[in-house]
């Protein structure tokens, strides 16, 4: 019988144990994603421009006509007037006109009537809004009849100055009143009456 020494099996039980390994460095440092590039700045965008005012017109075409009546002592005329003009920045007014008027003059005995067509050109001044002054230049064509005697017609020509106002009454409808005397004298004009017309237009 072969009996072994205790230490000896100790010391080879520790020889047989696997030896315990300590580590002692980090492990290894895993590498990052690589980082998304930045994105390019974007630069501001430019305030859109003010949107274009659309220009205003110089004016405004008036088209209307008037009704006009004159009187002195036992004289009397009524008459018709179309009328167009440009209105420009609401100051001044340049316009053309036609004429017809119907005039009666009861000193004579017999009385005397006149059949009248003509035409103007005129000019309207606005000092101020709605009231101006005219200036108009006119050439008539007239012919008399009295008892059973007619003249033969005969041409005129005058200026007259006046003035008058002008007043809205809807989108471009207008009426006016104006009141003008003839400066020259003439067989037509043998005194200074006063013209006065009411009228009214549209205005484009």
């Amino acid at each position: 019988m072969h009996l072994v020494a205790p230490r000896a099996l100790a010391q080879d039980e520790s020889e047989a144990d696997p030896e315990v390994v300590v580590i002692t460095e980090p492990p290894p440092q895993l590498e990052p994603p690589p980082a998304e590039p930045a994105p390019a700045e974007v630069p501001p965008a430019e305030p859109p421009p003010p949107p274009e005012k659309p220009e205003e017109p110089l004016g405004h075409l008036r088209v209307g006509g008037g009704i006009g009546f004159g009187f002195s002592t036992g004289f009397i005329s009524i008459g018709i007037s179309p009328q167009v003009s440009y209105i420009f920045k609401r100051i001044v007014e340049p316009g053309l006109a036609f004429r017809y008027e119907y005039a009666k003059d009861r000193l004579p005995i017999p009385e005397v009537t006149w059949h009248t067509y003509g035409g103007s050109l005129f000019v309207r001044i606005f000092p101020i809004q709605q009231f101006f002054v005219i200036v108009e230049g006119e050439l008539i064509n007239t012919g008399w009849k009295q008892g059973g005697f007619t003249s033969g017609r005969r041409t005129y020509g005058n200026l007259l100055l006046g003035g008058g106002l002008v007043m809205g009454v809807g989108k471009g409808a207008f009426v006016a009143t104006s009141l003008k005397i003839a400066v020259f004298r003439n067989a037509f004009y043998p005194t200074a009456f006063p013209i006065i017309s009411i009228g009214g237009g549209y205005a484009f």
